[in-house]
Protein backbone atom coordinates (compact mmCIF):
# COMPACT_ATOMS: atom_id res chain seq x y z
CA UNK A 1 0.00 0.00 0.00
CA UNK A 2 1.23 3.88 -0.60
CA UNK A 3 1.99 5.97 2.12
CA UNK A 4 0.44 8.70 0.13
CA UNK A 5 -2.00 9.38 -2.43
CA UNK A 6 -1.81 12.07 -4.32
CA UNK A 7 -4.54 13.61 -6.83
CA UNK A 8 -3.04 16.35 -9.38
CA UNK A 9 -5.72 18.40 -10.84
CA UNK A 10 -5.94 19.33 -14.50
CA UNK A 11 -7.75 22.53 -16.22
CA UNK A 12 -7.59 23.76 -19.44
CA UNK A 13 -5.20 26.47 -18.06
CA UNK A 14 -2.85 24.16 -16.96
CA UNK A 15 0.81 24.83 -17.45
CA UNK A 16 1.60 21.20 -18.29
CA UNK A 17 5.24 21.01 -17.49
CA UNK A 18 4.42 21.70 -13.92
CA UNK A 19 2.46 18.72 -13.51
CA UNK A 20 4.32 16.35 -15.72
CA UNK A 21 7.25 16.67 -13.50
CA UNK A 22 5.57 16.43 -10.06
CA UNK A 23 3.90 13.37 -11.89
CA UNK A 24 7.12 11.73 -13.18
CA UNK A 25 8.69 12.27 -10.22
CA UNK A 26 6.58 10.85 -7.60
CA UNK A 27 6.33 7.55 -9.75
CA UNK A 28 9.64 7.23 -10.80
CA UNK A 29 10.69 8.01 -6.47
CA UNK A 30 8.57 5.26 -5.56
CA UNK A 31 9.79 3.22 -7.93
CA UNK A 32 12.91 4.07 -7.20
CA UNK A 33 12.46 2.97 -3.36
CA UNK A 34 11.12 0.24 -4.36
CA UNK A 35 14.08 -1.28 -5.92
CA UNK A 36 17.34 0.39 -3.55
CA UNK A 37 14.83 -0.86 -0.26
CA UNK A 38 12.65 -3.64 -1.49
CA UNK A 39 11.89 -4.44 2.35
CA UNK A 40 11.12 -1.29 3.56
CA UNK A 41 9.96 1.49 1.09
CA UNK A 42 11.11 4.82 2.26
CA UNK A 43 8.87 6.94 -0.21
CA UNK A 44 5.56 5.05 -1.72
CA UNK A 45 2.84 7.48 -3.57
CA UNK A 46 -0.15 6.43 -5.51
CA UNK A 47 -0.69 9.23 -8.31
CA UNK A 48 -3.58 10.13 -10.40
CA UNK A 49 -4.36 12.88 -12.89
CA UNK A 50 -8.12 14.00 -12.38
CA UNK A 51 -10.00 16.37 -14.38
CA UNK A 52 -13.33 17.72 -15.12
CA UNK A 53 -14.09 14.81 -16.39
CA UNK A 54 -11.81 11.61 -17.23
CA UNK A 55 -10.41 11.78 -20.99
CA UNK A 56 -7.94 13.65 -23.06
CA UNK A 57 -7.30 16.96 -21.77
CA UNK A 58 -6.37 20.07 -24.35
CA UNK A 59 -4.39 22.19 -21.57
CA UNK A 60 -2.62 25.54 -21.78
CA UNK A 61 -0.89 26.26 -25.14
CA UNK A 62 -2.80 23.02 -26.52
CA UNK A 63 -0.81 20.41 -25.08
CA UNK A 64 -3.01 17.41 -24.87
CA UNK A 65 -3.07 15.07 -21.43
CA UNK A 66 -4.83 12.39 -20.21
CA UNK A 67 -7.31 12.50 -17.26
CA UNK A 68 -7.28 8.97 -15.16
CA UNK A 69 -10.39 10.12 -13.34
CA UNK A 70 -13.15 12.93 -13.12
CA UNK A 71 -12.12 15.02 -9.73
CA UNK A 72 -15.98 13.73 -8.47
CA UNK A 73 -14.28 10.25 -8.87
CA UNK A 74 -11.67 10.94 -5.90
CA UNK A 75 -13.38 10.74 -2.44
CA UNK A 76 -10.24 10.03 -0.39
CA UNK A 77 -6.86 11.47 -1.13
CA UNK A 78 -3.86 12.75 1.45
CA UNK A 79 -2.67 15.57 -0.89
CA UNK A 80 -4.79 17.39 -3.76
CA UNK A 81 -1.87 19.58 -5.62
CA UNK A 82 -2.83 22.49 -7.74
CA UNK A 83 -0.37 23.02 -10.57
CA UNK A 84 0.40 26.46 -12.20
CA UNK A 85 -2.39 27.76 -14.10
CA UNK A 86 -2.36 30.71 -16.92
CA UNK A 87 -4.88 33.51 -15.56
CA UNK A 88 -8.21 33.73 -17.61
CA UNK A 89 -10.65 37.07 -17.84
CA UNK A 90 -12.75 35.36 -14.97
CA UNK A 91 -12.91 33.79 -11.85
CA UNK A 92 -11.19 30.44 -11.83
CA UNK A 93 -14.48 29.39 -9.68
CA UNK A 94 -16.80 31.38 -12.25
CA UNK A 95 -15.88 28.79 -14.71
CA UNK A 96 -15.17 25.84 -12.50
CA UNK A 97 -17.78 26.12 -9.50
CA UNK A 98 -18.20 22.40 -8.62
CA UNK A 99 -14.43 23.01 -7.79
CA UNK A 100 -15.58 24.84 -4.20
CA UNK A 101 -16.64 22.45 -2.84
CA UNK A 102 -14.72 19.47 -3.91
CA UNK A 103 -11.55 21.47 -2.26
CA UNK A 104 -13.05 22.84 0.89
CA UNK A 105 -14.65 19.04 1.44
CA UNK A 106 -11.55 17.66 1.35
CA UNK A 107 -9.36 19.95 2.88
CA UNK A 108 -12.22 19.54 5.93
CA UNK A 109 -11.42 16.02 5.79
CA UNK A 110 -7.37 16.44 6.32
CA UNK A 111 -6.21 16.26 2.74
CA UNK A 112 -3.65 18.68 2.15
CA UNK A 113 -3.72 21.15 -0.31
CA UNK A 114 -0.73 22.64 -2.24
CA UNK A 115 -0.28 24.58 -5.00
CA UNK A 116 2.41 26.22 -7.68
CA UNK A 117 2.55 29.75 -8.94
CA UNK A 118 -0.72 30.68 -9.96
CA UNK A 119 -2.43 27.63 -9.17
CA UNK A 120 -2.80 29.80 -5.42
CA UNK A 121 -5.57 32.36 -6.96
CA UNK A 122 -7.49 29.28 -6.88
CA UNK A 123 -7.03 28.26 -3.82
CA UNK A 124 -7.43 31.33 -2.63
CA UNK A 125 -10.55 31.81 -4.28
CA UNK A 126 -12.15 29.07 -2.16
CA UNK A 127 -11.07 30.70 0.77
CA UNK A 128 -9.11 28.10 2.30
CA UNK A 129 -6.39 30.53 2.21
CA UNK A 130 -7.58 33.72 4.57
CA UNK A 131 -5.67 34.08 7.75
CA UNK A 132 -3.22 32.62 6.73
CA UNK A 133 0.69 32.46 4.48
CA UNK A 134 0.63 32.05 1.03
CA UNK A 135 3.62 32.33 -1.96
CA UNK A 136 2.82 33.11 -5.47
CA UNK A 137 5.26 34.18 -8.77
CA UNK A 138 6.60 37.30 -7.26
CA UNK A 139 4.94 39.08 -10.48
CA UNK A 140 2.15 38.13 -9.22
CA UNK A 141 2.54 39.07 -5.54
CA UNK A 142 1.26 42.55 -5.82
CA UNK A 143 -2.22 41.75 -7.31
CA UNK A 144 -2.91 38.64 -5.30
CA UNK A 145 -2.69 40.68 -2.02
CA UNK A 146 -4.78 43.25 -3.50
CA UNK A 147 -7.57 40.48 -5.04
CA UNK A 148 -7.48 38.46 -1.46
CA UNK A 149 -6.59 41.25 1.45
CA UNK A 150 -7.08 38.45 3.83
CA UNK A 151 -4.48 36.28 2.66
CA UNK A 152 -0.65 37.40 3.98
CA UNK A 153 1.15 37.47 1.04
CA UNK A 154 5.10 36.35 1.14
CA UNK A 155 6.46 37.21 -2.23
CA UNK A 156 9.99 36.28 -1.58
CA UNK A 157 9.32 32.77 -0.67
CA UNK A 158 9.69 29.99 -2.56
CA UNK A 159 7.71 27.30 0.02
CA UNK A 160 5.33 28.13 2.30
CA UNK A 161 2.96 26.14 4.82
CA UNK A 162 0.06 26.97 6.97
CA UNK A 163 -2.50 24.69 8.55
CA UNK A 164 -1.71 21.73 5.94
CA UNK A 165 -1.86 24.47 2.46
CA UNK A 166 1.57 24.47 0.93
CA UNK A 167 1.93 27.09 -1.64
CA UNK A 168 5.15 27.55 -4.24
CA UNK A 169 6.08 30.29 -5.95
CA UNK A 170 7.17 30.35 -9.27
CA UNK A 171 6.44 27.90 -11.98
CA UNK A 172 9.82 26.57 -11.96
CA UNK A 173 9.58 25.95 -8.07
CA UNK A 174 7.28 22.71 -8.36
CA UNK A 175 11.36 21.15 -8.24
CA UNK A 176 11.37 22.71 -4.67
CA UNK A 177 7.88 21.37 -3.43
CA UNK A 178 8.85 18.10 -4.87
CA UNK A 179 11.50 17.97 -2.83
CA UNK A 180 9.76 19.14 -0.17
CA UNK A 181 6.91 16.98 0.02
CA UNK A 182 8.96 14.26 -0.64
CA UNK A 183 11.22 14.56 2.44
CA UNK A 184 7.97 15.47 4.81
CA UNK A 185 6.33 12.05 3.87
CA UNK A 186 10.05 9.88 3.86
CA UNK A 187 13.17 11.53 4.83
CA UNK A 188 15.98 13.39 3.94
CA UNK A 189 18.04 11.21 2.54
CA UNK A 190 15.39 10.51 0.04
CA UNK A 191 14.79 13.84 -1.21
CA UNK A 192 18.30 14.61 -1.63
CA UNK A 193 18.98 11.61 -3.19
CA UNK A 194 16.05 12.14 -5.86
CA UNK A 195 16.94 16.02 -6.24
CA UNK A 196 20.56 14.68 -6.90
CA UNK A 197 19.90 12.19 -9.47
CA UNK A 198 17.52 14.51 -11.89
CA UNK A 199 19.11 17.14 -10.88
CA UNK A 200 16.23 18.98 -9.60
CA UNK A 201 17.18 22.96 -9.18
CA UNK A 202 16.67 23.82 -5.20
CA UNK A 203 15.90 28.44 -5.06
CA UNK A 204 18.05 28.33 -2.18
CA UNK A 205 17.86 32.13 -1.87
CA UNK A 206 13.89 32.27 -2.06
CA UNK A 207 12.23 34.68 -5.20
CA UNK A 208 14.09 38.20 -4.01
CA UNK A 209 17.15 37.85 -6.11
CA UNK A 210 14.37 37.44 -9.50
CA UNK A 211 12.48 40.05 -8.43
CA UNK A 212 11.86 43.46 -10.48
CA UNK A 213 11.93 46.10 -7.92
CA UNK A 214 11.08 49.13 -9.25
CA UNK A 215 7.45 50.06 -9.05
CA UNK A 216 5.66 49.03 -12.96
CA UNK A 217 2.20 50.02 -12.06
CA UNK A 218 0.35 51.97 -14.84
CA UNK A 219 -1.16 55.22 -14.05
CA UNK A 220 -1.91 58.41 -15.66
CA UNK A 221 -0.01 61.13 -14.24
CA UNK A 222 1.68 62.51 -16.92
CA UNK A 223 4.22 64.97 -14.47
CA UNK A 224 5.46 61.59 -12.48
CA UNK A 225 5.73 59.41 -15.79
CA UNK A 226 8.21 62.35 -16.95
CA UNK A 227 9.85 61.73 -13.49
CA UNK A 228 10.30 58.00 -14.29
CA UNK A 229 12.10 58.76 -17.67
CA UNK A 230 14.03 61.35 -16.36
CA UNK A 231 15.41 58.99 -13.46
CA UNK A 232 16.00 56.33 -15.62
CA UNK A 233 18.17 58.46 -17.93
CA UNK A 234 20.02 60.27 -15.36
CA UNK A 235 20.46 57.04 -12.83
CA UNK A 236 23.89 57.89 -12.28
CA UNK A 237 23.66 60.94 -10.84
CA UNK A 238 24.42 61.10 -7.49
CA UNK A 239 21.81 64.29 -6.22
CA UNK A 240 19.27 62.80 -8.35
CA UNK A 241 15.78 63.00 -6.21
CA UNK A 242 16.53 66.61 -6.03
CA UNK A 243 16.83 67.32 -9.56
CA UNK A 244 13.73 65.40 -10.82
CA UNK A 245 12.19 67.41 -8.44
CA UNK A 246 13.19 70.40 -9.86
CA UNK A 247 12.88 69.20 -13.21
CA UNK A 248 9.40 68.12 -12.18
CA UNK A 249 8.51 71.76 -11.56
CA UNK A 250 6.07 71.12 -8.78
CA UNK A 251 6.89 71.63 -4.80
CA UNK A 252 9.13 68.52 -2.96
CA UNK A 253 6.04 67.92 -1.06
CA UNK A 254 3.67 67.86 -3.62
CA UNK A 255 5.94 65.60 -5.94
CA UNK A 256 6.70 63.27 -3.20
CA UNK A 257 2.85 62.66 -2.79
CA UNK A 258 2.23 62.18 -6.30
CA UNK A 259 5.15 60.24 -7.17
CA UNK A 260 4.07 57.71 -3.93
CA UNK A 261 0.41 57.45 -5.10
CA UNK A 262 1.15 57.20 -8.76
CA UNK A 263 4.19 54.46 -7.87
CA UNK A 264 3.38 53.03 -4.82
CA UNK A 265 6.71 53.72 -3.95
CA UNK A 266 8.03 56.69 -2.28
CA UNK A 267 10.76 58.32 -4.85
CA UNK A 268 13.85 57.14 -2.71
CA UNK A 269 12.61 53.75 -2.68
CA UNK A 270 12.02 53.93 -6.26
CA UNK A 271 15.52 55.48 -6.99
CA UNK A 272 16.87 52.82 -4.99
CA UNK A 273 14.99 49.74 -6.53
CA UNK A 274 15.87 51.23 -10.16
CA UNK A 275 19.63 51.59 -8.93
CA UNK A 276 19.66 47.58 -7.88
CA UNK A 277 17.26 46.00 -10.89
CA UNK A 278 19.85 47.91 -13.18
CA UNK A 279 22.96 46.92 -11.64
CA UNK A 280 21.63 43.15 -11.67
CA UNK A 281 21.67 43.32 -15.23
CA UNK A 282 24.65 44.81 -15.36
CA UNK A 283 26.24 42.18 -13.20
CA UNK A 284 24.69 39.28 -15.48
CA UNK A 285 25.59 40.81 -19.45
CA UNK A 286 28.98 42.61 -17.80
CA UNK A 287 32.18 41.83 -16.59
CA UNK A 288 32.63 45.19 -15.28
CA UNK A 289 33.56 45.07 -11.53
CA UNK A 290 30.92 45.51 -8.60
CA UNK A 291 32.76 49.13 -7.57
CA UNK A 292 32.70 49.85 -11.21
CA UNK A 293 28.89 48.79 -11.35
CA UNK A 294 28.11 50.87 -8.12
CA UNK A 295 29.47 54.15 -9.77
CA UNK A 296 27.49 52.97 -13.03
CA UNK A 297 24.18 53.56 -11.43
CA UNK A 298 24.86 56.57 -8.73
CA UNK A 299 26.24 54.82 -5.84
CA UNK A 300 29.72 56.19 -5.50
CA UNK A 301 30.33 54.18 -2.04
CA UNK A 302 30.96 50.64 -2.74
CA UNK A 303 30.01 49.55 0.67
CA UNK A 304 26.75 51.61 0.67
CA UNK A 305 26.14 49.38 -2.79
CA UNK A 306 27.23 46.22 -0.81
CA UNK A 307 24.99 46.65 1.69
CA UNK A 308 21.70 47.81 -0.33
CA UNK A 309 21.91 44.86 -2.72
CA UNK A 310 22.49 42.84 -0.12
CA UNK A 311 19.41 43.83 1.54
CA UNK A 312 17.34 44.07 -1.92
CA UNK A 313 18.37 40.49 -3.20
CA UNK A 314 19.47 38.23 -0.26
CA UNK A 315 22.84 37.69 -1.71
CA UNK A 316 25.89 39.96 -2.12
CA UNK A 317 26.31 40.95 -5.26
CA UNK A 318 29.43 38.53 -5.78
CA UNK A 319 27.08 35.86 -5.27
CA UNK A 320 24.34 36.99 -7.45
CA UNK A 321 27.17 37.11 -10.49
CA UNK A 322 28.72 33.56 -9.81
CA UNK A 323 25.20 32.21 -9.51
CA UNK A 324 23.05 34.04 -12.70
CA UNK A 325 25.56 35.12 -14.93
CA UNK A 326 25.27 34.35 -18.32
CA UNK A 327 29.30 34.64 -18.66
CA UNK A 328 29.30 31.85 -16.40
CA UNK A 329 27.81 29.81 -19.13
CA UNK A 330 31.08 28.66 -20.18
CA UNK A 331 31.83 26.37 -17.37
CA UNK A 332 28.71 24.76 -18.14
CA UNK A 333 28.68 23.82 -21.49
CA UNK A 334 31.45 21.76 -23.32
CA UNK A 335 32.13 22.40 -26.97
CA UNK A 336 34.08 20.54 -29.18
Amino acid sequence: MPNITITILALEETMVYTLAGPYDIFSTTTLYSQQLMPEKPDFSAQTSIVGMKKGPLACYNGLTIECQKAFSEVTETDLILIPSINFIDEPFLTKYPELKDWLTDHYKKGTTMASICGGSFLLAETGLLDEKIATTHWAFADAMQTQFPNVTVQSDMIITEQDNIICAGGATSWQDLVMYLIEKHSTSETSTYIEQLFLLNSHQHGQRPYKQLKSTISHDDLTIRKAQIWIKNHLNQSDLLSTTINESGLAERTFKRRFKQATEQSPNEYIQNLRIDTAKNLLLTSLSPVQEISEQVGLMDGSYFRRLFKRKTGMTAHDFRRSFASINNVKKVMKK
